[in-house]
């Protein structure tokens, strides 16, 4: 059985995965979350060093904020795409682009705040992956499966009967399509993909969870 956590972690969401007696993490949040992630573990009598590992969608500060602190406090293995290893390491990604007039707008906005705002302590990851990675290694009937197009080394986690999507999709604004992607094309291929997984349930970074039936319905009516 598949326990997920979601744990709030600043404006968005990161999860905690336990299957019996082991456990991972998908993304972490903001700056400074470690502790409120740290507790939601120990709280459900899990051990920090026991983490298997962190994977991070991709390395927006809303992402991958706390990925250093934590990977200090668990030495856990940090896994991200091969293509956003240098801004982890840098401690900074660009804000991607809007997807409409609207949220281009915002970015705009966006851009004038001080970098150090989405800046975060530089972290060297693990494990890198190009396509995909599978995560028999740790005990886990799970993939990771490369879904660019929020930026080029998004990636989403797949494991039973749920896929962990980062930015690949919200649900904040009434319509799962992400409000902001650097690629609408390369996202629409990567909807596409997610589509013909056997996934009955996706976790956004941002909002509820998204069905299955709901994905389907609106797939090509939001896809630009």
């Amino acid at each position: 059985m598949t326990k997920i956590i979601p744990i709030k972690a600043g404006i968005g969401n990161c999860f905690l995965v336990i299957q019996g007696d082991k456990f991972f993490l998908v993304d972490t949040g903001e700056k400074d979350n470690e502790s409120i992630i740290a507790k939601a573990i120990t709280s459900r009598g899990l051990k920090l060093n026991n983490l298997q590992f962190i994977f991070l969608t991709h390395t927006h500060y809303d992402h991958a904020g706390s990925a250093y602190a934590l990977k200090q406090m668990t030495g856990a293995s940090i896994i991200v795409h091969e293509s956003e290893v240098d801004f982890l390491i840098d401690g900074f990604q660009p804000l991607p682009k809007g997807t409409s007039p609207f949220f281009k707008f915002i970015i705009a906005l966006g851009s004038l705040r001080k970098k150090s705002k989405t800046t975060i302590n530089g972290v060297k990851p693990d494990i890198t992956f190009s396509n995909s990675i599978n995560l028999n290694n740790y005990g886990f009937d799970a993939k990771i499966i490369h879904t660019p197009g929020h930026t080029k080394g998004s990636s989403c986690l797949i494991i039973d009967k749920y896929a962990f999507v980062g930015d690949t999709m919200f649900n904040v604004f009434g319509n799962i399509f992400p409000p902001f992607a650097n690629d609408t094309k390369q996202l629409n291929n990567s909807w596409k993909l997610l589509s013909n997984t056997n996934v009955d349930f996706y976790y956004p970074a941002h909002g509820k969870r998204i069905s299955r039936e709901k994905f389907n319905q609106i797939m090509f009516s939001n896809t630009r």
